[in-house]
């Protein structure tokens, strides 16, 4: 999904720390979390690392423009690992990712979210109703960590009858933090009221309209998010979250949900709280150009939206008829599986010969669907029908060649029959393509300049159908003194499935910064490509029934020094 991003260099301020560190052996930046983990547009926020900023002078990368990041030059006792980040008043909200690095080498990417709500700080102890941390409405989004081992969070809010409060929890999923979280809606008397474990994967949203005036009190815990032999409620410094409390606009889905720039054209919006004038809103391109962002001062949250290809409908009524919606392929819908054992059902004329791919993207999206899929011809004979095309990956998708000319009928359901208001799928038909991913086995690398070459491997996923053409895969970017040779992927020969980079540097050569690998299909070069890797000690294992694949992010690194 995010491998067109283009990479972006951070607004920086470097650290001159004299003295402070003559002693000491000098040292990369290495974080595994920050805290808290985000701040307000417009707003100045103290941030810390959990284990060294690393030797000065360090500068930080980040993802897109928005932040301005100060080390200070000379950091007071006990607050060596701070740094403050001032996010720009023009800062576009959303998911920001950060990296520490210095002449010794660089940090592992880590992220920073930037919100619209005014932010706290978690203050302890607040493990019961009386030492509950009050928190003021319309709404707030707090920082949080469950630090140890039993710890239980809970905040106090005040609201009025038939008023609707959020409760919103951002922790493993975008954080990485390794938690499962709990949320719990609780009356004066410490009755639960209501309770939520997943939401969006293991983070809990809860949606709760006050039967009376009166206080409440929203309780969170966590368990490990890869579960243990342990039975009691789990903490540690790395169980970092953030809560959104609000009585004001929250979105949890637009109609339809991806968004075709060239329609410019605005999406409705579906969620809680939402005012007749932030029923609609006109999307805005992301700085990755592969993703659209919903985003307002008054919404408590924000969507990101995938962009398509070709115009985006909606699931019409007629989905509901006997003969089902009638559709001009390629075609590209938004529809809703509203109520239990509802099925979706989609016409459409295709020639013997067509290759078409099906696909429902819902899971990926963040929503409980479980798309099933089945294709009939004319007659109403079933041809095939597809729940989990692979392993770990739960959205339906069929390729398959039309075998002669006629009306097809595709429908869609929930593979267990469930439906409501947040069972929202996105379906696309279209003539199938073959295509290509890249993927590397880190997601930094270290060169020494004037010792022995850095090689690379770049894994090449020739996805189904089999992309045949041959891949030029090179870096761009590179310093003087730096080079490396192009390698060519060539179907049924030994780089067929990988490559070799190699990068050698003068040595004299010494350099901090994006590495861009890039493939390019030698047939058709608007075919291009950058590869991802997985970001390590940001994804638990997650060894569940229906585990999440691990982050992949494009944004590489490449360290060159001396020897």
């Amino acid at each position: 999904m995010l491998s067109t991003a283009r990479i972006l260099p951070a607004v920086v301020s470097m650290a001159l720390v004299h003295g402070l560190f003559s002693e000491v052996k000098a040292a990369p930046p290495s974080v595994n979390y920050l805290n808290p983990a985000g701040g307000q547009v417009g707003q100045k926020v103290e941030v810390s690392v959990n284990k060294t900023l690393g030797t000065a002078p360090v500068s930080v990368w980040t993802s897109a423009p928005g932040l301005t990041i100060t080390i200070p030059e000379k950091p007071a006792k006990g607050k060596e690992k701070q740094f403050t980040v001032q996010i720009d008043a023009a800062a576009k909200p959303g998911l920001y990712w950060l990296r520490f690095h210095n002449a010794e080498g660089a940090s592992e990417i880590r992220p920073f979210l930037v919100g619209t709500l005014p932010e706290q700080a978690e203050t302890e102890p607040n493990d019961d109703l009386e030492h509950a941390h009050k928190c003021e409405l319309p709404g707030v989004t707090i920082n949080g960590v469950l630090a140890k081992s039993g710890d239980v969070d809970i905040y106090q809010v005040k609201l009025k009858r038939g008023q609707t409060l959020i409760a919103s929890q951002t922790a493993n999923e975008q954080l990485g933090s390794p938690m499962d979280g709990l949320l719990q809606i609780l009356n004066h008397r410490g009755t639960v009221l209501e309770q939520m474990e997943d939401t969006l994967w293991f983070d809990p949203r809860i949606v709760f309209t006050a039967p009376e005036d009166g206080t409440y009190y929203v309780r969170t815990f966590a368990f490990p998010a890869d579960p243990n032999s342990t039975i009691q409620f789990a903490g540690a410094a790395s169980y970092i979250y953030r809560l959104t409390l609000t009585t004001g606009p929250f979105v949890d889905h637009s109609l339809p949900l991806a968004w075709h720039s060239a329609a410019a054209a605005p999406v409705a919006l579906e969620g809680w709280n939402l005012p007749d004038d932030l029923k609609t809103l006109l999307p805005a391109m992301t700085d990755s150009k592969t993703q659209a962002l919903l985003s307002h001062p008054q919404l408590g949250n924000l969507l990101t939206i995938p962009l398509s290809k070709t115009p985006v409908i909606l699931e019409t009524k007629e989905s509901q008829a006997e003969k089902g919606q009638l559709l001009t392929l390629p075609a590209t819908v938004t529809g809703k599986i509203a109520e239990r054992k509802e099925i979706d059902s989609y016409r459409f004329a295709a020639k013997k010969g067509d290759k078409l791919t099906f696909k429902v993207d819902t899971h990926m999206l963040g929503y409980p669907l479980d798309a099933y899929i089945k294709l009939f011809d004319a007659k109403g004979k079933l041809l095939k029908e597809v729940d989990d095309p692979r392993r770990n990956y739960y959205d339906a998708q069929l390729d398959y060649g039309i075998p002669a000319d006629g009306e097809y009928r595709l429908e869609v359901t929930d593979r267990f029959q469930y439906g409501g208001f947040r069972y929202v799928y996105l379906l696309s038909i279209q003539p199938t393509e073959a295509d290509f991913s890249l993927q590397t086995t880190e997601e930094q690398y270290t060169l020494t300049a004037g010792d022995k070459p850095l090689e690379i491997e770049v894994t090449v996923n020739r996805q189904s159908p089999r992309f045949n053409d041959d891949i030029e895969i090179s870096v761009d970017g590179l310093p003087a003194g730096v080079t490396c040779e192009p390698v060519v992927s060539k179907l049924k020969e030994k780089t067929e499935k990988s490559v070799k980079l190699k990068l050698e540097a003068k040595a004299d050569v010494v350099f901090q910064g994006p590495l861009e690998i890039k493939g390019v299909s030698l047939k058709d070069k608007t075919q291009v490509h950058t590869p991802t890797a997985v970001i390590k000690g940001i994804s638990p294992k997650r060894n569940t029934a229906r585990p999440k694949p691990d982050l992949e992010l494009p944004y590489l690194w490449l360290t060159i020094k001396k020897k």
